[in-house]
């Protein structure tokens, strides 16, 4: 099984700082990571003992498991230049959103290849990822990529025609949550509210409501309930919003994202 030997990482952003900062499973010395950005490298080799370098080909030609992580408007020219190293065994991991299995395969030859949508939360070790296997990939492949994925988050196995989907909810969704509380911050510095302090209380009541949701065995529309008095304060916010057109825009944004994906599958 030598795709569980070498990592290699194509890219080196917040995706490949979460999982080998905090993927136990994954030995320093294994890992090796290509960035343009000689400041970004000179960051990853001494905060993570990793091998760096600005040449894409060494992890392709040296890693089992090779991930893919740039952005999808240039994936298709490293793509490019890393197939020549692909290999049957060799294991090919993307994490570019809206970029098809089938696009990556008909690049790749006989590598196996997994698309995956994880999310920023990964950072902490909260992320939510997903992951749709390819033809070539095999259970033991697929049990790989989901224990990664699994040290920084949950992971989830779905077919790939709902990963635009889950592109635009779970990956795209930690921004929906930042701009909402960005919103809330702003209101409450309106009202004289000291900013370190209407910072704490939103933070504090976003991680109370999410914990509510894993924690409480209740649905969101049961948990909203419970906060909506009849005549209260909590109803009438929430009825302000929906004339305001709330539901129907985060929809919207939902939708943008979704279909920004399928295009970028495109080219």
């Amino acid at each position: 099984m030598a795709f569980r030997k070498t990592i290699g990482f194509i890219g080196g952003g917040n995706m490949a700082e979460a999982l080998v900062g905090r993927a136990g499973i994954l030995d320093p010395s294994d890992i090796v990571i290509s960035e343009p950005t000689e400041k970004r490298r000179d960051y990853l080799h001494s905060t993570f003992n990793v091998r760096t370098t600005a040449d894409n080909k060494q992890p392709a030609a040296e890693s089992g498991t090779v991930f893919l992580a740039v952005k999808p408007l240039i994936l298709p020219e490293v793509v490019e230049e890393i197939s020549h190293f692909m290999v049957p065994d060799r294991l090919v991991i993307s994490i570019a959103a809206g970029i098809t299995l089938s696009f990556l395969e008909s690049k790749l030859g006989k590598a196996a290849v997994i698309r995956s949508m994880p999310n920023t939360p990964a950072l902490i070790g909260c992320g939510a990822t997903v992951i749709s296997p390819g033809y070539n990939v095999r259970p033991e492949m697929t049990r790989w990529a989901v224990e990664i994925f699994h040290s920084v988050g949950i992971c989830l196995v779905l077919p790939e025609p709902h990963m635009d989907a889950v592109t635009a909810l779970s990956g795209s969704g930690p921004a929906y949550i930042f701009r909402i509380a960005e919103t809330m911050i702003e209101r409450g510095e309106q009202e004289g509210i000291a900013s370190e302090y209407v910072d704490e209380l939103i933070k504090q009541t976003i991680l109370g409501a999410a914990r509510m949701m894993t924690e409480a065995g209740r649905t969101p529309e049961e948990l909203r309930e419970m906060v909506t008095s009849p005549g209260g304060t909590t109803e009438a916010g929430l009825k302000a919003m929906e004339e305001a057109g709330f539901e129907g825009a985060l929809k919207k944004g939902i939708t943008a994202a979704m279909t920004r994906a399928k295009e970028l599958g495109k080219g």
